[in-house]
């Protein structure tokens, strides 16, 4: 858990400098997230989870300005069985506090195009699955750090919709056969978002 503190701590640092800063917004966000575990044999996005947290962005111009949120997302990767005579089962979960910094540009008043970083941080993970899906049992990473981009459509003046892709850029844990190749390592986190991010008026500055 001391990933998670550092991560607090950071956030709270950046954040109390943006308050002071002339151009600062704040808020909450909240939605769902669409995930999968590339590498790991199964189609996806199949796995659905929650994705939650609050956010800070600042303007530098009148059409740029940084965000970094703090952030708690659900993934992992999901197979159930189905009507095709396939009676496999998998489950894994995995749950991040994470910390994105984002660089936005509105093109448009209502649009906006974002991309960047996050740094995340495993706080918990559970696996199961039947004998014609055996979980691989390897350990995850404590740490994902994953490119991230998306857009954003403003439904009213302080209520804004996202949708956000995110790919982790170092593995999370390694192939269950232990082989590599060229650029892939292991296993991948592969996440779509769906979410509401509200400012609040009065955190306005």
């Amino acid at each position: 858990m001391k990933g998670v503190a550092y991560i607090i701590l950071i956030f709270l640092l950046l954040t109390s400098s943006a308050i002071f800063a002339q151009k600062f917004n704040g808020g909450v966000l909240g939605g769902l997230s669409a995930s999968e575990i590339s590498g790991d044999g199964k189609w996806g996005p199949n796995h659905a989870g929650i994705y939650a947290g609050v956010f800070v962005n600042r303007y530098f111009s009148p059409r740029s300005s940084f965000q970094m949120e703090l952030d708690f997302i659900q993934k992992g990767s999901r197979e159930n069985p189905d009507s095709t005579n396939n009676y496999d089962f998998y489950l894994l979960r995995l749950n991040y506090v994470e910390l994105p910094l984002h660089y936005k540009y509105d093109f448009h008043e209502r649009g906006t195009l974002e991309a960047g970083l996050s740094l995340g941080v495993l706080i918990y993970s559970y696996e199961e699955g039947n004998p014609g899906n055996p979980p691989s049992g390897g350990e995850f990473d404590k740490t994902d750090l994953s490119f991230n981009f998306g857009a954003y459509y403003t439904i009213f003046e302080n209520l804004r919709v996202n949708v956000r892709y995110s790919n982790s850029l170092i593995k999370v844990r390694d192939h269950s056969s232990g082989a590599t190749y060229r650029l892939n390592r292991g296993q991948y986190n592969e996440v779509l978002s769906f979410t509401l991010h509200y400012i609040i008026p009065g955190l306005s500055r």
